[in-house]
């Protein structure tokens, strides 16, 4: 190649594009770049986490519904209809000296242990420990920690005021926590705390289910009489009385209609109406 070609690709070559003053940005055009890019990142970037949250609640309530479904099945299965086991109220009518509630365990006993067998547990609570040990809220952020002290520490002087005996709160193989209410005649409630989640909040981390022989009904369903409907205890609005409970009544919305729009939107949702926010 001759000299004069070798002079007319030189300013061609990657070195020069490198340090060439034609290719480079200047100091102001950089930090302005990069500016643009933090703002981008800081309106986005939490949407995005917010989203990706919410969609592993949907699938990780989703899951725990169909694990617990499929063992309530199985149990009946075996044993017969739950209405044919002669299961009693939790509630005794009675007293201690303190005025506080005394309870019967008897049947929250029974239906945890033969429960338990179609589930995989990894850990039951047990008595004069502390098995969950984050926090309780409601949907409104109200600290709910005072009352919620069934599945914290149960001691032998204070378990017949408790609403349930220790080993009917556990832990499923993939973390989630399991916990079996008061049971009234033939029907009961359970509800679940989501894998990972540092505290027990309605709605978010913490969900309901009914229990009779009919199967497991997520609170809150569509044209139930159950107390806890999606429109009184899925609603900031709720009256006082229902406050205490706001977020109960979330469930089946999140476990039919895959989101947690009632978080965004909650005025446009209804069963009968929208059920997302982009509708």
């Amino acid at each position: 190649m001759s000299e004069a070609h070798r002079k007319h690709l030189f300013p061609y070559s990657p070195i020069t594009l490198f340090t060439s003053k034609k290719a480079a940005f200047t100091l102001a055009e950089v930090l302005i770049t990069l500016g643009i890019i933090g703002v981008v990142a800081a309106m986005t970037i939490p949407t995005l986490i917010t989203s990706y949250k919410e969609k592993q609640t949907v699938s990780q309530l989703t899951k725990a519904y169909s694990t617990l479904s499929s063992a309530f099945q199985m149990m009946q299965a075996e044993y017969g209809t739950i209405d044919t086991w002669g299961l009693t109220n939790s509630v005794t009518g009675m007293v201690d000296d303190n005025g506080n509630r005394l309870y019967n365990h008897d049947s929250v006993k029974l239906v945890t242990a033969r429960f338990k067998k179609y589930l995989k547990v990894a850990k039951t609570c047990e008595l004069d420990k502390v098995c969950f040990p984050g926090k309780w809220y409601n949907l409104a952020g109200d600290d709910l920690s005072d009352a919620e002290t069934t599945t914290s520490v149960a001691t032998s002087e204070n378990l017949a005021n408790r609403e349930i005996p220790p080993e009917s709160s556990f832990y499923l193989n993939d973390g989630t926590f399991v916990s079996f209410g008061c049971w009234n005649s033939d029907i009961g409630d359970i509800y679940v705390i989501l894998p990972g989640s540092k505290d027990a909040i309605l709605g978010k981390t913490r969900f309901y289910f009914n229990m009779n022989s009919k199967g497991l009904i997520p609170f809150g369903m569509q044209n139930t009489s159950h107390y806890a409907t999606f429109e009184d205890y899925c609603n900031p609005d709720a009256s006082l009385a229902r406050l205490g409970f706001y977020g109960q009544g979330c469930t089946a919305w999140v476990i039919y209609n895959k989101n947690l729009d009632y978080l965004h939107c909650r005025d446009k949702l209804s069963w009968d109406g929208a059920h997302s926010c982009k509708e």
